[in-house]
């Protein structure tokens, strides 16, 4: 095939040499894009359900979605229910290693703050019984038991 029988053409339309120099043949610099004016079209909230309809009533848009765990994810920036047991367990975690805590922090006064949240954990297992998904469920057996070991190993050794 001939030159003049391709029917396209290659051009290069990188505005850099290969050693980083701007290419004379470069186009000019269009400079940012315009943004257009026009609001976005306004979303209409759909119609309420009747009692009757909640058979047919299909899932919000915003409703959370399940993950692989079982464990549901709200949109960006909500907690979940594992998230916020997780950040309790990083909290209690801090506190029996002694480490990223204050300066001067009694070590016995941190044991006791651990062993709080600990009880907090407990208390959520609790009154949320038969209400947490099978992920959820994992996710604080597991941590209960982490931080109940790690809470009995440093007492011993503090010796309280």
């Amino acid at each position: 095939m001939s030159e003049s029988e391709k029917p396209f053409t290659v051009s290069d339309r990188r505005h850099f040499t290969p050693d980083g120099r701007l290419r004379d043949d470069a186009p000019p610099d269009e400079g940012p894009k315009s943004v257009s004016a026009t609001p976005p079209p306004e979303q209409k909230p759909p119609p309420a359900a009747s009692p009757d309809d909640s058979r047919t009533a299909s899932k919000p848009a915003s409703a959370p979605s399940p993950r692989e765990d079982g464990a549901r994810m709200g949109p960006a920036g909500e907690a979940d229910f594992s998230q916020f047991l997780l950040s309790l367990g990083a909290q209690a975690g801090m506190l029996l290693s002694g480490r990223g805590l204050p300066e001067g922090t009694d070590p016995a006064e941190a044991l006791d703050g651990a062993r709080s949240i600990i009880s907090i954990l407990e208390m959520l297992q609790g009154k949320t019984e038969g209400r947490r998904t099978p992920g959820e469920d994992e996710v604080l057996e597991g941590l209960l038991y982490e931080l109940r070991m790690a809470y009995v190993e440093a007492s011993r050794a503090s010796g309280s």
